[in-house]
């Protein structure tokens, strides 16, 4: 029974209980605002579920992967066996994936060619020396979603799902040698080290 309820509460008795009942909001309630979904940097990466093909042995293992469940950061390279310029970046894109790996950020090579069948772009995975996982984006579904115009293309998105870069690799594809701007070297740099990404985009060869 509450006696004296038209009394005044004491200002530290209000307080105590106002702290006490900020501590019971639910823990999974956050105040930072949510992000935007989109193609941009920025924003939240669009939602798409996909299988990782992970080709390193003699038959394929298949793995589910959902854009919106994904715990880690991951470049998305978009590539093609066909495409010259993928051609020229395969040494550098292959060290990257491994480099990167092993720091927790995940390289995931998407082949959309609708006209280049599963087995080929297998064939050229491993040839290029590749040992990130691919996918096979027959429909060019995931391509679509995410606008990617030319290749190689390559997507960056934080742990929080959200697009850090987008863009090029690097301003010399025929000489890494004569490289004087390795943008996305310096955006995963950035990413891995916990700092704010500096280069946010890139211009595209292909």
């Amino acid at each position: 029974m509450i006696r004296n309820a038209n009394r005044t509460v004491p200002a530290a008795l209000l307080a105590l209980l106002t702290v006490a009942l900020a501590g019971e909001r639910d823990p999974d309630t956050s105040e930072a605002p949510k992000l935007t979904v989109g193609t941009k940097v920025g924003q939240r990466i669009p939602h798409f579920k996909t299988e990782l093909w992970d080709v390193s042995g003699e038959k394929p293992r298949k793995s589910a992967f959902d854009s919106h469940k994904s715990a880690k950061a991951t470049a998305f390279v978009f590539m093609s066996k066909t495409c010259p310029y993928c051609r020229q970046y395969e040494k550098r894109l292959a060290q990257m994936s491994k480099t990167y790996g092993k720091q927790g950020l995940d390289f995931v090579m998407v082949y959309p060619t609708r006209a280049t069948p599963a087995g080929q772009k297998i064939a050229y995975h491993k040839k290029a020396g590749f040992k990130a996982p691919m996918v096979n984006d027959k429909d060019a579904s995931i391509a679509k979603l995410l606008n990617i115009t030319k290749t190689p293309e390559i997507v960056l998105v934080a742990k929080d799902g959200k697009i850090v870069f987008r863009g090029g690799i690097d301003d010399n594809p025929r000489s890494e040698s004569q490289v004087k701007k390795a943008y996305l070297k310096t955006a995963c740099d950035d990413l891995v080290a916990g700092r704010k990404v500096s280069v946010t985009s890139a211009p595209l060869y292909g």
